[in-house]
Formats: C-alpha cells, structure tokens, sequence
C-alpha cells in the first residue's frame, strides 16, 4: 500500500470529475533497447478546459497547454496540473490512427468559501487558524497556532455563536451572520497570548481543543526531510536515518520570532539556552520485528516532538560503482522485513554504464516498482495464462492475445476472475463496483453482460474466487462470505451449495475427477467427492482460520497444496483426504502456490511481503528466488510450463537461465518512471534519478544511494 503521510486541513476534500478514456501507452524504443524498431506516429492536440495548464506525457519533458504533440500510437501516461485546479491524471490513453486530441475539464480545488462543508466533520469549519492536522502520523493534532500571534479566524458555521476558551478561562466570543441557506460565516482578529490548551464550545458542549506551543525552527546543520523529499509533504521534520543518531539543533521563538530563552519546554527534559536555542539527540532503532523506536536524549519518543516539530526516519543504502553493496540500514538479518522498509539489496550487482544512464537489475536496490512507474498498480493482483491456448494471458483488468507483448484492458476492472478452460474467450468475474451481478464476457473481456442471480445472496457479500468446472464449463463455483454457491447454467442461476461454513476463501476441483472438491473456510479444509452433496472436514486438517489458496497438481491430482496466512503451506499425497504441513509462509492470495504441469517436482509459492520460494522437491525444501515481492502479488504456470507473476499490477514472465523475472509490455506498465532495459535476460532499472513522493537515488562520482522515507503511519 503506498501511503503517502500528508498534513492537510481537517476541511480538505478532493473531488474527481472529468472524460473518460481507452487506456493504451506508449511505445518507447529507449525502455526497450530495440532502438531499431520502426514506431509510428502522428501529431496530437493536447487541450484543458481551462487551458495553461502544464502536462506530462510518458517521461518526455512537460508541455503546456494547448500544444500540439508527436505521439507514437499505442497507449501513454498523461496527467494535466494546474494551480488552483485538481490534478487530472489518465494512467493510459491511447492514441489511434484517428485520435486527433486529448482533451479534459479541470476542477478548481474546493475550499469552504465555494459552499458550505459543515456537517462534513463538525459544525464549524475554520479557512483559516484555528486547523486541525488529520490523518497525519501518530493523529497528530497542534493547531499551527503558536504563542503570542494575531490571527484572524474565519470560516462557516451552522452555528448562531461559538466560544474560544483560552487556557485561563477567558473567552472570545464570535457572533455568525447568515450567508446563505443554512450556512453562517463568521471573522475576528484573535491574539493568541496564553500557552496551552485551548477549546472551543458552543451551546455549552466542547467542539474542538487545540494547542498553542512556542514556535520551533530547525536550525542547519540538522538534516530535515523536507530537504532530502521535497514532494513527500512534511515540514520542520528532522531526517533521522535508522539505525543512526543525529544532533538537532532547533530555535524556540514566539509567533514573531522573538527567542525564547532559558525555558523548559516540558517535553523529554528538553530546555532552551540562553539565545532559545535547544540541542538535543535523536535516535532510531529497529527491533527484531522490523518495527522502529525514537529516542530523544534517551528518552522514548513518538513521531511528534513539540508543536509542529516531528522526527521522521528513511532508510539508506550505499553502492560502489561497481556494483559492491556498502552500507544500508537493513542488513540486520535478525529483522523482519516491513513493507516501508528498503529490504531487496544484493550484494556485488552488475551495473552498467551507459550514456548518462547507471543500470542496476531491478530487486538489487531496495525500490518496487510501483514507487518508480506511474503505469504500474493498474492491473491488479490476479494473472491466469489460459489452461490449454498459451497466448491468451489474463489479469483482473487486462487481456494478452499474443503471450504478453500487448496488453488490452477489460471492460470491467474485477476482483475475481474465472476461466473456461476450453473456450479462451469466455470469462465470468465478479467486482465490488458491481456486486450484485455476475459479470460474462465471450470476447475475452473487452464487453460483459450482467447476469441478475435472484438465487444468490450478493447483499454484503464478497466474492472470493470463481471456479469453472474443467470437464463441464456449465458448472460454476462461487466461494463467497455467504458460503459456497453453485451453477449448472452457465452462471445463469445459483444455489446455495454448501451452507455449514459461511466464508469460502478457495475452491478446487480436481481436473481429472470433477466429482472430488476441496475448499478452505474458516472451518479449515473440507473435502467432497461426490459433486459437493455431501461435505466432509479432513483428517489432520490444518488448524487455521483460514485456507486461502488450493491448488491440485495437474500431473498428478493426488497430490494438492493448500496455503494459509499465518500457518504456511500443506500438502496432501491422498487426494485431499490427508493433510501435513511443509513450510510456515505467509500466503495470503488464491495464487500463492503454482505447480509447474510439466515437471510437477517444481513448486513455487509467495510468501506475503517476503518473497517468492521455489522447491524442486515437491515442497520437501524451497529456496528463495531475490524478486521484491509487493502488497499483491500472485503466480501461475500456462500448461507450456511458463510461470507468469502479476506484482503490483505488473505482469511477468520468468527466465529459467537467470532465474529472473521480465515483465510483459512494459510498454504499457512501465511509464511515468525512469528508463529501463532488458539485458542479458533481466530487467534493469536507471537509478540515475528515481524520484518519488518518498524515494530518491543519487549517483555521485564513486557511489550510488538510495533513500526512502518510512511510512510513519501506526
């Protein structure tokens, strides 16, 4: 999950309006390096409503519009910014022989003064101090407000009056007046004398309270994050990197900047000298866990230090040249690794130099994918290459017909997907932005019908996977939070098909012997082999909440592996009637295991925000394959013995000679991002200028460094 940490008012809301487009990009011969290939283009009219606003297509440089553009046909990442106006962002649009221009509508950025937002999160709604930080790290909550400052307090009410109690019990009161149809507008100048808490009231009930602090400044030498993350949005943080301690030097004034000295600040034992200044240390460590504590002065701290002043920690790693791995803040192997942690550094990498360009091979350095390309994340978390035609590759929102050269998007975004194993077209799937139907396509996806199933119980309910019978494509399977449910029709009607466990998070049928059926509930794994009339709970059965993905070997479908979240993976050597445990992975998806159909001794799994594993001993042991798994990633064989991966909305395809992932168009996924290449069988990445809202790389003249910026939300 990329989470970015803003401080925003507690008034802020974004609305999103504007066209809608075929989502297509586009074809760069500098991320392929296959300069020789022959593109064609045509001249595009770039336009806004209104227009001067700066677009961004693909990686080329910025044009402001209108401007006529020479775009390459195929698909592109476009996205429209302008001050005063929402971001207008199309991850895709693709330009045809008759497209003759892109065109969108910006909305202004909504403020209290365009209407009236009360009710929303309180009766008063403040445009200017007194703020509120939400949604910030650790509910950060100061005002901005800060001792000794004349500020004028204004915004909408629905209120007739409302009090500002100041810490001493005294009051300044604010008469509203009328200012349309249920809204009431209020201003007054206010100085801000007294520290401490203040509250505000109204009809004698507390609305809000807020703090009013000494203003702090930090003072150079000491690192901030704002420095080393400018987009990242955080300011008077102090950059403390993990693992490391920092001396911070920071100014205590008033709101006129006037130092406050020789004046404990009642926090950490934390004083001013005699000029307001305040020296003290900071510290980050990281625990066996992966999770990470502040210290100041040795003192336990959280993220806020005082006022506004925060502590925000990144991690770092460090390279030679020549590909030799330094230094970084997660060598530590006792740790386990966290999400917004840089875990995927190898040592004694290739790099290659090139032009003005540094290539490193792509999980060598700590960056996924979708914190460097604007394209990736739209493809969602399930892949499935089709059982018998190996040039059809779906996704839950893209569709290959040529083996993943190109990709064309679905006409539905789904969350679940299921494929007629003998006809490559015909697809049902299920989305929660439809979830009252099941939704088919004959033409692989590009068009659906909704089926309205007055049988079946979609109210609150979640699809978790869709099974197609592969000897019989009029049988459909639905494991729902409501149970199992079953079709004979084609999806046309259900029944209920098993109602002893409620939740269903995966089904199996066996691909020799559809009458044998094995799903994973929160009952564990049950198992029936007479078409799902009668059910029984296996022996041995995995003593977890939940089984979440089964799989069969499609060699041999005596042998079946079953996954859970926190137990691992389980294998079966009797047809499901048995069960033992192999390994304690994480597997969290309905495609965390893949077994290959042609070498069935050869299993991979993913192991959730760990990595992927493969054992060539139908699961006795496994080995670690260094791909920087994401939030979802998800793996299948195509029955040409292939292993495709979808990571963070990316399709690949594995190389067996360097036992490296490649992804499939690229072309479309890898936009908006740094340069790339596939060399020697591998993708490799220019680190010579990743920037992101919180990642950077940096080459210098002996070195290459990485930085990220922690996601410092609990």
């Amino acid at each position: 999950m990329k989470k970015k940490v803003l401080l925003v008012m507690l008034v802020a809301l974004v609305f999103l309006s504007g066209c809608s487009f075929s989502k297509e990009s586009k074809t760069n011969p500098s991320n392929t390096g296959n300069s020789s290939e022959t593109l064609k283009t045509k001249v595009v009219r770039i336009e806004s409503n209104p227009g001067g606003a700066i677009v961004f297509v693909d990686n080329d440089p910025p044009v402001t519009t209108p401007a006529d553009v020479e775009l390459t046909l195929g698909w592109h990442f476009v996205e429209f910014r302008k001050n005063g106006y929402q971001n207008y962002v199309m991850k895709n649009v693709e330009v045809k022989e008759d497209t003759t221009e892109i065109k969108v509508s910006l909305e202004k950025t909504p403020s209290t003064k365009d209407g009236f937002l009360g009710g929303v999160l309180g009766p008063i709604v403040f445009d200017s101090v007194p703020h509120f930080a939400c949604c910030s790290a650790a509910a950060i909550a100061y005002s901005n407000i800060f001792y000794g400052g004349t500020y004028t307090v204004s915004g909408f009410t629905s209120l007739d009056s409302f009090d500002i109690v100041f810490p001493s019990g005294k009051t300044v009161h604010f008469d509203t007046k009328l200012a349309g149809i249920g809204k009431r507008k209020f201003s007054k100048v206010v100085t801000f004398d007294e520290l401490g808490e203040y509250g505000i009231i109204s009809n004698r009930e507390g609305e809000y309270s807020f703090e009013v602090c000494y203003k702090p400044k930090i003072l150079s030498p000491t690192p901030k994050i704002e420095d080393l993350f400018p987009e990242y949005g955080i300011k008077n943080a102090i950059a403390v990197p993990v693992g490391k301690e920092v001396d911070a030097k920071v100014l205590i004034t008033d709101a006129k900047g006037l130092p406050i000295p020789d004046t404990s600040l009642g926090v950490f034992g934390l004083k001013t000298d005699s000029k307001g200044i305040v020296n003290f240390i900071v510290k980050i460590e990281r625990g066996g866990d992966g999770s990470t504590i502040t210290y100041i002065n040795g003192n336990r701290a959280g993220v806020m230090v005082y006022a506004d002043l925060l502590v925000w920690e990144y991690d770092y790693a460090k390279f030679t040249k020549d590909g030799k791995l330094v230094e970084s803040t997660t060598q530590n192997a006792n740790v386990t690794i966290q999400p917004s942690m840089m875990p995927w550094f190898k040592d004694n990498v290739k790099v290659v130099l090139e032009d003005n360009h540094v290539y490193m091979p792509y999980g060598s350095f700590g960056v996924r994918i979708t914190e460097m390309y604007k394209g990736a994340g739209i493809a969602g978390n399930i892949i499935i290459p089709h059982p018998k035609d190996p040039s059809i590759i779906y996704t839950n929102a893209f569709v290959s017909k040529d083996e993943g050269n190109r990709f064309e998007e679905l006409e539905v975004t789904l969350d679940t997907i299921g494929i007629d194993r003998n006809n490559p077209s015909v697809i049902l799937g299920w989305s929660r932005n439809e979830p009252k139907y099941i939704l088919k396509s004959t033409d692989y996806g590009l068009h659906f019908e909704k089926i309205v199933n007055v049988s079946i119980d979609l109210t609150n309910n979640f699809v978790e996977q869709i099974s197609i019978d592969p000897s019989n494509p009029k049988r459909v399977y639905l494991g729902t939070w409501k149970g199992l449910y079953v079709s004979n029709d084609s999806a046309s009607t259900f029944s209920l098909l098993n109602s002893d466990c409620s939740i269903v998070k995966s089904i199996a049928v066996n691909p020799k012997n559809s009458n044998i059926i094995i799903i994973g509930s929160e009952k564990g794994i049950l198992r029936s082999e007479d078409g799902g009339k009668t059910w029984e709970v296996m022996k041995n059965n995995p003593n977890v909440d939940f089984i979440n993905c089964i799989v069969f070997d499609p060699k041999n479908p005596n042998t079946v592996y079953a996954g859970s979240m926190y137990e691992g993976i389980f294998a079966s050597f009797d047809c499901g009637k048995t069960w033992q445990s192999l390994h304690k992975f994480d597997l969290e998806g309905p495609q965390s295991i893949a077994v290959n159909p042609l070498k069935h001794n050869i299993v991979y799994v993913v192991s959730f925000r760990d990595g992927i594993y493969k054992s060539v001993d139908y699961g006795k042991t496994f080995a670690k394959i260094g791909f920087p798994v994401g939030n979802e990633t998800s793996i299948a064989f195509g029955n040409n013995g292939n292993l495709f991966l979808i990571d963070d909305g990316v399709p690949f395809v594995l190389n067996d000679s360097s036992e490296s992932f490649v992804p499939l168009d690229g072309k479309t996924f890898l936009i908006g991002g740094p340069s790339w290449k596939i060399m020697d069988n591998e993708l490799f990445i220019d680190v010579s200028n990743i920037r992101g809202d919180s990642i950077r790389s940096k080459v210098g003249e002996n070195y290459i460094e990485f930085y990220k910026a922690c996601d410092m939300l609990p």
